[in-house]
């Protein structure tokens, strides 16, 4: 009976699951690779000037005043140009965006991550997601041995290694993190009068300086004030946060399904009110969180997809 114990009890599922679990992943790898575009678009995009900029009266500069802080790039840099910095700090991401060598450049990204979420004036949600997450990924592809993280597994038995355990244990991380950020932000909603009751995405679509922006912003003013797609949108939105957080932490085609509502709800938020980076960096989360059910789920879909074209599309010869 004690035998019995030890093949089924928490300690055998722990051992299995830490087993099985894929420590190459190229759904993993891209969503790494999203998340380092979306911070680099903020770079491109943005001056140095624009980043650093007084806030509630100080000066214009770099809190280095603590010995965490003081490890940004920013701060390692001391008084060097801080657009030459910030450039710098580009192709760290655009390295990291390349997938070389994911076991090493991940402690790469968690460095530029870390850099830009301390030393920022104005860092928004995304770079705070963007800290968490990199950090758990330097764990999560601590046992990656790859070149690229698009190359497939190279099929080495890579369990015994004693990084295995700490792989997925970082994976398990960036799962429950996101799943939290998620969770949080429906429950977060619930409280408040718009969103309970069901008018947020009309103000929204309408605030001064966050509002419907771009070459939809007219459509999604007109949309907002129908009554039906008003409460469709936002109680769809604390639906949709819900769901994903919930299926991050099933198995299987369930964390795919967290994947694409997380892709069309962020796209959705993108093309309405702007916040590009943070939507990219939102959707790179949720792939490398759902990338074990991604690995899993993507070889049947391609079974499952006709390998020759249909009689009626095929292209015929010339006579």
């Amino acid at each position: 009976m004690f035998a019995e114990r030890l093949t089924t009890g928490p300690a055998a599922w722990l051992e299995r699951s830490v087993l099985r679990f894929p420590a190459e992943s190229r759904a993993l790898g891209a969503g790494r690779s999203v998340i380092a575009l979306a911070q680099a678009s903020v770079l491109v995009f943005t001056p140095a000037s624009h980043l650093f900029v007084p806030v509630g009266g100080t000066e214009t500069g770099v809190d280095c005043s603590t010995a965490v802080q003081a490890a940004s790039l920013y701060c390692v840099a001391g008084s060097a140009d801080r657009q030459l910095v910030s450039l710098l700090v580009l192709a760290l991401l655009l390295v990291v965006a390349s997938g070389i060598l994911p076991r090493f450049t991940t402690v790469l990204h968690f460095w530029a991550s870390f850099s830009l979420g301390q030393s920022v004036s104005l860092p928004d949600g995304g770079d705070a997601v963007a800290q968490v997450v990199t950090f758990f990924l330097v764990l999560a592809c601590a046992n990656d041995r790859r070149t690229w993280h698009w190359q497939r597994s190279g099929g080495e038995d890579r369990t015994g290694s004693p990084w295995q355990g700490l792989a997925w244990a970082g994976w398990w991380g960036v799962r429950l993190q996101v799943a939290y950020v998620y969770l949080n932000s429906a429950l977060a909603k619930l409280p408040v009068g718009p969103w309970s009751e069901g008018s947020a995405t009309y103000y929204v679509a309408r605030m001064e300086n966050f509002g419907a922006a771009g070459l939809f912003a007219d459509l999604f003013r007109w949309a907002t004030g129908i009554t039906l797609v008003a409460l469709l949108t936002t109680w769809g939105t604390v639906l949709a946060e819900s769901v994903i957080a919930l299926f991050l932490l099933r198995r299987g085609s369930r964390q795919v399904v967290a994947a694409v509502i997380s892709g069309a709800l962020h796209v959705l938020i993108i093309v309405q009110i702007g916040i590009v980076s943070f939507g990219f960096i939102m959707i790179g989360a949720v792939l490398c969180a759902a990338s074990r059910g991604i690995d899993a789920y993507a070889p049947r879909l391609r079974g499952r997809l006709p390998r020759r074209l249909p009689p009626a599309l095929a292209v015929r010869p010339r006579p």
